[in-house]
């Protein structure tokens, strides 16, 4: 599947599957509105039939009952200035609550008319509109003209409550959205790590094609030419053994990066001097830089270069910050090495005027088979598993590795080690 199309679909569905859940959530909310206006309607009709037998009970026929008060969103409060029999309005209200299915937990409060002063007042637990007698059987009646209210502590859990099957509903639809995201994510990650692959077999067969395809023509030279010029049999001999080095060296890598991903890595630390190592390495290196007429410039300003390492990865990490250093200077080469002194440790920074990266490149660089700026051209050899390589070596020292680069300006890669 191209690329631009996998996008689309995973876009799409994406977008689908958050549409129907925002649609779950509307049809959610408009439910509990309606839920709730059909509660507030039962709760007053339910109240204005207490008042009217209330009247009734009175003998006060003719009398308007007064409409329900909705002091607060679960808090309904009659007026009725009368004097009221707390039995009574206990086993009213009871009985129409019951009439219009309103089961949940509320208190009833009596208040005096005049001064609003609370009088009496009672809690029902969920679900004990049938249970034993009324609390206010036996209690003393005041004279006072009094009004009543009924709140219901629970009233939104009770409505959402008869709402389960779309919470029920809305949670799986979720859980499948999840679900669903994991799954484009990792088949993202999979798709991402199969094109890397191929990238890196592509890459491979390309670098190990050219040292071969070298060697076996400066090979087939000696084999049939009669080369009575010792320099040029020494010059085709020096081809098929730089070549020789140049595919041991990618073998390596691979090797290494296998090794490390498998069983992680194993130090044989000693007591090195850094300074010298940098030294080694750079005598080595630079025969290689020669041919472009490169340079390798020291500031060694470290005071204390002795560490405990292991000496064959710290110079292959080395070699891979020139490495990448070289590969990365499109004309003459000009590498600095510098080293300073750190408060547990020592300070290496390998710096080039080379091409540079972008910033949003450079959070990638240390990502196996990544090759910044030239994606999969082959101007710029290598698999992508230098640096790598070089933070996986750092790490294992208990150090660190950091970049500052500028497209167009240069890199400079500092590599923190501790002295033990």
């Amino acid at each position: 599947m191209k690329p631009g199309v996998y996008r689309i679909l995973i876009v799409t569905s994406l977008t689908a599957l958050t549409g129907l859940l925002v649609l779950q959530v509307y049809w959610f909310v408009n439910a509990f509105a309606i839920q709730e206006r059909q509660f507030d309607t039962n709760v007053n009709v339910a109240l204005r039939s207490v008042a009217d037998r209330l009247l009734k009970e009175g003998k006060e026929f003719s009398v308007r009952v007064e409409p329900v008060q909705k002091r607060e969103s679960n808090t309904y409060f009659v007026s009725m200035n009368r004097q009221i029999e707390y039995n009574l309005l206990d086993s009213l209200i009871r009985a129409e609550f019951k009439k219009h299915d309103l089961f949940g937990a509320f208190t009833l409060a009596i208040y005096d008319h005049g001064n609003n002063a609370l009088l009496w007042g009672n809690f029902y637990k969920q679900g004990a509109l049938t249970e034993g007698d009324a609390a206010c059987l036996g209690r003393e009646h005041t004279t006072a003209r009094t009004d009543f209210a009924v709140t219901f502590p629970g009233k939104r859990a009770d409505i959402a409550g008869s709402l389960n099957l779309w919470i029920i509903t809305a949670a799986v639809f979720l859980l499948v959205l999840i679900v669903f995201a994991y799954m484009v994510i990792n088949l993202s990650k999979q798709k991402r790590l199969a094109e890397v692959k191929n990238d890196f077999i592509n890459n491979m067969t390309h670098e190990l094609q050219t040292p071969i395809t070298n060697i076996a023509m400066a090979s087939e030279v000696l084999k049939t030419a009669m080369l009575r010029d010792a320099r040029k049999a020494q010059h085709y001999a020096g081809i098929i053994h730089e070549e020789n080095q140049r595919l041991r060296f990618h073998v390596e890598q691979v090797l290494q990066t296998a090794q490390m991903e498998r069983s992680g890595v194993h130090l044989q630390k000693k007591k090195i001097d850094i300074h010298q190592l940098i030294e080694t390495v750079i005598h080595n290196f630079e025969m290689r830089l020669q041919a472009r007429h490169g340079s390798i410039n020291t500031n060694l300003l470290a005071s204390q270069s002795s560490l405990v390492g292991d000496p064959f990865h710290l110079s292959n990490l080395l070699y891979n910050l020139l490495d990448n250093a070289d590969k990365y200077s499109p004309a003459e080469p000009e590498i600095t090495i510098t080293t300073h002194d750190r408060e547990s440790g020592i300070l290496i920074s390998v710096a080039d005027k080379g091409a540079g990266m972008k910033h949003d490149v450079q959070r990638y660089i240390f990502d196996k088979f990544y090759r910044a700026a030239t994606g999969n051209l082959h101007d710029v050899k290598g698999f992508g598993l230098g640096l790598t390589y070089v933070l996986q070596i750092a790490k294992a020292h208990n150090g660190s590795v950091t970049v500052d680069s500028a497209e167009n300006r240069g890199s400079r890669f500092d590599v923190f080690l501790k002295y033990a």
